[in-house]
């Protein structure tokens, strides 16, 4: 049933991502052509800042999703019911602090962009439309709960689709007409309250017993949630630091159009990057149903299955990135919004480990292991912040990506990955390093070889399919015997 349940997300999710991706690359090519790179700053910019006013979430949702997952499968309604209500309290707090934070941020928006703006624009008008965009979600969170715990994320997958189609044409078609950045941003608003909304309406049909009263939770359960969202709290802080610091720091210190110009790696980057984790999010309601309901041999065999297809499908796209990046920025939009080729290389580094931390943290907050590593968020913040600032002054944006390497692996993965096999699955982490440094070095190997051949290589299309090709091969003819490899070819033949 887990795997049926999984499969039927990540199904949905595929299909509706290849249109969503498709609307994303020309809506940016219009707005590229119509506004500029320093507007393209403005989203990064303002985006980040958001993401960073999120800390206010406190990992609040993470805990709830963690306390919700047994009472969802023993179909527990009353608990599941105080959940809830405690989660739509909590959310409502929060909301409306973000509006009072983001509002007092205001006057120090000109601090956070180098140079002067030519565009004209009201920098202040265009940041309360993000904020009021980021901010009204948080008002209906808990009928997405409910929906995505209940291994049903297809739905809202499809409502998230459904929204995001329409306002990438309305907003196509403002682009071209109005060339109006503003009636972009106002579209963006009135697409999140309308998918939100209907959102809450399917929840409220789906789970009518969401709307009776209930009884509060308790007073120990209370105290155990708090206690896992204080620790959750400081691994947002690290988390954001890492996420949000990278725009922000090139902004402040290299420039805004810069930062706009970037904003087109990152694009592509996080597009690749969505289909990654929409295997990992379309089955992350059955890895909590699993670590309640396994043992520990059968729950780290998934784990060791899921974590090889992640390196395969982040390892076959970081060759990609490698190959195609450039090449690919300067067919879409221009050799004018082409950046150096080893910022290029560090961007495909960092996507290639950032997407197998994903399965790392999944399987460790979906287990309710917070507390053994409360204080590497703090180390994160200070090492991540302190060496990008150091080598952005020196090597700009490159410096600010080696800074997030060294970061996510030597302060990110390394410990989590001790912690989850300590802590969960009772056995030596060195089984999986031995693993993960194999794989590392077949990676490399992959991306020799495709580089070497794409040196003469001037087709795009050649360059894709060799790219794609040969790290397919190298990776068939390394791992072809393993377990794993023979498990999902296993399941490829009951689904043909």
């Amino acid at each position: 049933m887990r795997t049926k349940k999984s499969i039927k997300n990540v199904s949905v999710m595929l299909s509706t991502q290849f249109i969503t991706l498709a609307l994303s690359f020309i809506s940016r090519t219009v707005f590229i052509k119509t506004l500029g790179s320093e507007y393209l700053g403005f989203n990064g910019l303002f985006a980040s800042i958001l993401n960073g006013l999120s800390l206010a979430e406190m990992g609040i949702g993470t805990a709830i999703s963690y306390a919700l997952y047994k009472p969802v499968a023993e179909n527990n309604i009353e608990l599941i019911k105080s959940l809830l209500a405690f989660y739509r309290k909590c959310y409502l707090i929060i909301g409306i602090f973000i509006i009072c934070v983001g509002v007092l941020l205001i006057p120090f928006l000109p601090y956070l962009i180098k140079n002067a703006i030519t565009a004209p624009v009201n920098i202040t008008q265009i940041y309360l439309c993000f904020l009021a965009n980021s901010a009204f979600v948080y008002f209906f969170a808990h009928k997405r709960i409910i929906i995505d715990i209940s291994q049903n994320k297809y739905i809202t997958s499809a409502m998230d689709f459904a929204g995001k189609t329409m306002v990438s044409i309305i907003q196509i078609f403002i682009l071209l007409k109005f060339q109006n950045y503003m009636f972009f941003l106002y579209v963006q608003i009135i697409g999140t309250v309308v998918s939100t909304l209907i959102i809450k309406v399917i929840a409220d049909k789906k789970f009518p017993y969401i709307k009776e009263k209930c009884d509060a939770i308790s007073i120990d359960f209370k105290k155990k949630i708090w206690n896992d969202i204080s620790i959750l709290f400081l691994f947002r802080v690290g988390s954001m630091a890492m996420v949000a610091s990278d725009f922000v720091l090139i902004s402040a210190f290299v420039g805004i159009s810069q930062a706009g110009i970037y904003s087109n790696y990152t694009l592509i980057v996080n597009t690749i990057s969505l289909f990654i984790c929409l295997f990992i999010s379309g089955a992350e309601a059955s890895i909590g149903n699993a670590i309640v309901s396994l043992d520990k041999d059968n729950l780290y065999d998934v784990f060791k299955r899921l974590s090889f297809f992640v390196f395969c499908i982040s390892g076959i796209s970081m060759v990609c990135l490698l190959n195609l990046l450039n090449p690919f920025i300067e067919l879409w939009i221009g050799n004018a919004f082409v950046l150096q080729h080893s910022i290029a290389v560090a961007i495909s580094i960092n996507f290639f480990f950032m997407q197998n931390r994903i399965l790392l943290i999944t399987f460790k907050q979906n287990a309710g292991i917070f507390r053994p590593d409360r204080y590497k968020p703090l180390i994160e913040i200070i090492f991540n912040f302190g060496l990008s600032i150091i080598l952005v002054k020196y090597y700009e944006i490159l410096g600010v990506l080696i800074g997030s390497i060294a970061n996510i692996i030597f302060i990110c993965i390394c410990p989590e990955a001790y912690i989850i096999h300590k802590h969960l699955f009772k056995r030596s982490h060195r089984i999986y390093a031995k693993s993960f440094l194999i794989q590392i070095l077949v990676l490399l190997f992959a991306c020799t070889i495709s580089l070497y051949i794409n040196s003469f290589i001037y087709n795009f299309v050649a360059k894709c399919l060799v790219s794609i090709f040969v790290s397919m091969f190298i990776y068939l003819l390394f791992f072809f015997r393993t377990e794993e490899f023979a498990y999902f070819t296993d399941i490829a033949k009951k689904l043909k």
